[in-house]
């Protein structure tokens, strides 16, 4: 994929520079108006491969919690899938729960104090490609079926029951 994007961009780079050398005559502020157009062009370019590589990285961390946190015990995937409910669940909610102030991102919910035990154990397996499926799907798509404000999840109940799924309590905040 880095690669492509790469490829892209050199020839892009190319077509323009032809393109600037065969009009430079045409227009006395050609040069000016294109670079500042691709300054831009690049620059959003840069930004969105940012944002994919945070997208990316947050991926694979939900994953490592849907993991760690209740797959291997869970045999319909519903604990791990509300596991990564609730994770999004924070990072979407817009006040300062877990002292978590503006944009948050996987990880800023994951590592905030006093929230998971199980980071620990992350990178030390292979994790299975269902669960980054499923990882990537609560990430892009959300969870419809589980309400905002489920934000806990423990072995004991931390507020008003949504669900109970194999001794982990999923309450509303």
């Amino acid at each position: 994929m880095r690669l492509k994007i790469i490829i892209c961009i050199v020839f892009l780079i190319a077509a323009l520079n032809s393109i600037r050398v065969s009009a430079k005559s045409k227009a006395p502020n050609f040069e000016k108006k294109v670079t500042e157009h691709f300054e831009r062009f690049f620059a959003n370019i840069a930004k969105a491969y940012e944002q994919y590589l945070q997208e990316q990285e947050d991926i694979k961390l939900l994953a490592e919690v849907i993991y760690h946190e209740n797959w291997s015990t869970d045999k319909d995937k519903r604990a791990a899938y509300l596991t990564g409910a609730v994770v999004m669940n924070r990072v979407n909610r817009n006040d300062s729960w877990l002292h978590l102030k503006g944009d948050k991102t996987v990880y800023d919910v994951v590592y905030a104090r006093g929230q998971y035990s199980t980071t620990k154990l992350f990178y030390t397996k292979e994790i299975p490609q269902e669960c980054y499926d499923m990882a990537r799907d609560i990430y892009l798509h959300g969870t419809p079926d589980v309400p905002a404000d489920v934000i806990f999840q423990a072995t004991f109940k931390q507020g008003k029951l949504y669900e109970k799924v194999n001794g982990e309590w999923f309450c509303y905040g």
